[in-house]
């Protein structure tokens, strides 16, 4: 009985550790940070019925998402469609700004799908005001940063993600920073946004794209040749083919590892222990630890680093070097990036010592 104890007992106080450093995360989406209780108020104000939603127990048992396709359903049909007006976003940066202080993630680059917002009669440039303020805020309240990587989604096609390209270069904001291409993977190749991405590099903004995350590693390579990203989103498949995995070690390219996300989905994993994520890191990728959707997937940040903890995955020092991987794959200026791991590095010795 004593060594389960123990154990526990180190379980706890890495934890502990792992919430006093100052954390960084790059694979974010803003709407899957509402939470039910924000949901379920929205529907009440708004007097909004879903199928088989009576009550708030309902609305919980809606979020357990088990595969990629019914997650996109839950997230476009009930999540965005519960916000009726640009104001109502303040609440869902409330809920961002109360997950990223419990995790003591001290800067974030976050996705936001804009396009069934768009679609419902939203002006983009109120959208783009209320995340600004928002993002203010937040930093006035909690002292974290926050960058937004807008979604321009396979899911409604390449004329469509154009749409919001233009949109959002024609109300540039600080706190907008960048592109990132999510939605159904299956919905189209890479290739269809080659000239999106190509306008957004040409007007400097960042780029980054979900890809190998529910079709092969061919989608990651299309990715990279087409829209020449600087970041892989997710690269599950990535593991099915070894010139791609020289080819991520020898560029560095940061790949946005979501463990709890991938074993939901279920497309490439079954259970963390044979998670990809470990080969990745010992050839040498450049991997990173993120939560992708935190209240659909039920997880948080210290929740996956202790996942891939408890696991076996990976040891304690090799969870800070994920740490330090995600801090130096973010946008931010290097000597920030430097800042944050200093910080890092003198909690770590302080308290290992």
């Amino acid at each position: 009985m004593k060594e389960p104890e123990f154990t526990m007992r180190q379980d706890a106080d890495f934890r502990e550790l792992l919430l006093l450093l100052p954390k960084t995360e790059i694979h974010l989406h803003l709407e899957a940070l509402a939470t039910v209780e924000t949901i379920w108020s929205l529907m009440q104000k708004y007097n909004i019925h879903y199928d088989g939603v009576e009550t708030k127990e309902d609305l919980v048992k809606k979020f357990q998402i088990k595969t990629l396709n019914e997650f996109i359903f839950v997230f476009i049909n009930i999540v965005q469609n519960s916000f009726k007006e640009e104001k109502d976003f303040m609440l869902l940066l409330a809920d961002a700004g109360e997950y990223l202080k419990n995790n003591n993630i001290v800067y974030a680059e976050i996705f936001f799908a804009p396009t069934k917002f768009l679609q419902a009669g939203f002006k983009y440039y109120k959208i783009a005001e209320t995340l600004t303020s928002g993002a203010y805020a937040i930093k006035q309240k909690y002292g974290v940063d926050i960058r937004f990587l807008i979604d321009v989604s396979r899911t409604f096609g390449a004329e469509n993600a154009m749409k919001n390209l233009k949109a959002l270069l024609k109300f540039r904001t600080q706190a907008i920073i960048g592109i990132g291409l999510g939605g159904s993977e299956s919905a189209g190749p890479a290739k269809d946004y080659a000239k999106v991405y190509e306008l957004a590099r040409k007007n400097q903004l960042r780029t980054v794209a979900h890809c190998g995350e529910d079709l092969n590693a061919f989608s990651i390579w299309d990715s990279i040749e087409h829209l020449k990203m600087e970041r892989v989103g997710h690269g599950t498949s990535a593991f099915q083919d070894e010139k791609l995995l020289d080819f991520l070690a020898e560029n560095q390219m940061p790949i946005e590892v979501c463990p709890t996300s991938n074993i939901f989905t279920k497309k490439f994993v079954q259970k963390i222990e044979n998670h990809p994520v470990r080969s990745f890191f010992d050839k040498g990728l450049n991997v990173t630890i993120n939560s992708d959707d935190p209240t659909l997937f039920s997880t948080s940040l210290i929740d996956e680093y202790m996942l891939l903890y408890k696991s076996g995955v990976f040891s304690k020092e090799e969870i800070f070097k994920l740490i330090k991987n995600n801090i130096y794959a973010t946008f931010l200026p290097i000597q920030e990036k430097n800042a944050i791991w200093q910080e890092n590095l003198a909690l770590i010795e302080s308290k290992t010592a």
